[in-house]
C-alpha cells in the first residue's frame, strides 16, 4: 500500500484495481508528470564501448536527480516480470546495462493531473537510456532478452520506503507483445 503524499490517504489494492488506466504506447514520450527519459550516449572504438550512466553535472541542465544515496543492480531472467512496487518518498532512476527490458510505470498520485496514466519503455544495451521515476509512481519490469541487468540509482537508502503489490494484481495483459 502507498499513501498519497498530499492527502495522506492509503491506496489499497482494491482502490488501485478501480483506476481507469490510460495506457501509452511504448514509443510515446513519457506522459506521467515527473517521469524523465534520457537517451544515453555510447562511445564506440576498436577497444569496446563506453556509456555514461549518470553524472551530477547533468542535474544543472536536465531534470535528473542530483542526490544518489543507494545503488543496486538486479538480474532478471528472460520472460520474468518483477514488481509491482512504489516508493513514497524516494526517486528511482533505472538503466538497463545488459539485455533488454520492458519498464511499465503507473501514476498512483491522486493529486497528479496524470493519475492513472501508464507509461511503457523498452530499454537495454541497444537502447541505453535513463528513466527518472518520482515517488508515488508504481513500477515493474520484464526481461525481454536473456538475463537482463537493471541498475537503480535511488535518492534514499531507506529500505522501509518500498511498498509491494502482487505482479498479477493489475495490467496483466501489458506484458504480452503487441504490434505497433
Amino acid at each position: 500500500m502507498v499513501k498519497d503524499k498530499n492527502t495522506s490517504k492509503t491506496l489499497s489494492l482494491t482502490e488501485i484495481k478501480k483506476i481507469k488506466f490510460k495506457v501509452s504506447k511504448v514509443w510515446e514520450s513519457p506522459g506521467i508528470v515527473g517521469v524523465y527519459y534520457k537517451k544515453l550516449d555510447t562511445r564506440l572504438d576498436g577497444r569496446g564501448d563506453l556509456t555514461e550512466l549518470w553524472s551530477k553535472p547533468w542535474a544543472n541542465k536536465e531534470p535528473v536527480t542530483e542526490k544518489v544515496e543507494h545503488v543496486y543492480y538486479n538480474t532478471t531472467h528472460e520472460g520474468v516480470v518483477k514488481g509491482w512496487h512504489v516508493h513514497e518518498h524516494t526517486f528511482s532512476q533505472y538503466t538497463c546495462v545488459f539485455g533488454k527490458m520492458q519498464i511499465v510505470l503507473v501514476d498512483l498520485r491522486k493529486s497528479s493531473k496524470t493519475f492513472g496514466f501508464v507509461d511503457q519503455f523498452v530499454i537495454g544495451e541497444k537502447n541505453p537510456s535513463l528513466i527518472k521515476i518520482p515517488p508515488g509512481v508504481l513500477k515493474a519490469w520484464k526481461s525481454l532478452r536473456g538475463d537482463s541487468v537493471i541498475i537503480n540509482l535511488l535518492t534514499s537508502a531507506d529500505l522501509e520506503d518500498n511498498y509491494k503489490y502482487p505482479i498479477d494484481s493489475i495490467l496483466n495483459d501489458i506484458w504480452e507483445p503487441k504490434n505497433s
